[in-house]
């Protein structure tokens, strides 16, 4: 009698047990989790990996500045040096060639550019050499005789770089950011004193929505055109504002 009653125990207990392990293998959570439905899933909706633009579809860094209605400060001549290149990263996965142009020449040219168009100076030289990262008072005395310049603008590049930044997960795709942060430290210099009129960092920021899983050209290269060109427009009217004047 009693190993009946263990048999109809044993049979029950197999019969609730398959009847269990059906019920949760046919479940949604199942499907999803340990099916590998869900992890198929989000794997299909994941961002791709931002590459590079091959050569022909790399956007240009280079655009026209507005010209400042202000009136001019300064009635010397200003000599722009080129960017001392500061950056801790390079403009994303540790390389620049995303753009047109090799990046630092257009940046430097960009500028130059926009110093002249901020009509802070009467007159602006491009010096056409990336200072060391230490300068004394006589290097700058020279470079100001060589170049017959009454000022002298040292810019450090801080950043230039994409971010890539997530907003939601949607059903379809990955809605995110690309942002591009383009980052100045000036100094403009008296040389024959070496006093400094005006300093400042200047960081500006543009981005825009992209809902699409792979990264485009155009997704990046408009708002870095539009970073550089509200930064240095920045930095002009810094100058025009706080610079200080030099009593002959």
């Amino acid at each position: 009698m009693f190993g009946d009653k263990m048999l109809r125990f044993t049979r029950a207990f197999l019969s609730y047990g398959f009847l269990a392990l059906a019920l949760l293998l046919l479940s949604p959570i199942a499907v999803d989790g340990v099916g590998g439905g869900g992890a198929a899933y989000a794997k299909g909706d994941k961002a791709k990996k931002i590459k590079a633009p091959k050569a022909k579809k790399r956007p240009s860094l280079s655009f026209r500045p507005e010209v400042s209605r202000q009136s001019i400060k300064y009635a010397g001549k200003v000599g722009v040096l080129h960017f001392r290149d500061r950056r801790g990263f390079k403009f994303f996965g540790g390389s620049d060639e995303f753009f047109a142009e090799p990046t630092m020449e257009a940046l430097n040219n960009a500028l130059y550019l926009g110093v002249k168009s901020g009509r802070a100076f009467a007159q602006v030289v491009e010096i056409p050499m990336e200072p060391k990262a230490r300068i004394t008072r006589d290097e700058l005395k020279i470079i100001a005789g060589q170049y017959g310049v009454d000022y002298i603008l040292l810019n450090d590049l801080t950043i230039f770089t994409m971010l890539r930044e997530k907003i939601a997960a949607k059903k379809k795709g990955l809605d995110f950011t690309i942002k591009v942060r383009f980052g100045v430290f000036s100094q403009l210099i008296d040389p024959q004193s070496g006093a400094i009129l005006w300093a400042e960092p200047v960081v500006r920021e543009m981005g825009q929505l992209n809902a699409q899983k792979k990264v485009k050209a155009n997704a990046y290269g408009d708002s870095a055109r539009a970073a550089v060109k509200a930064g240095l427009a920045d930095m002009s009217a810094s100058i025009h504002a706080i610079g200080l004047e030099v009593r002959q």
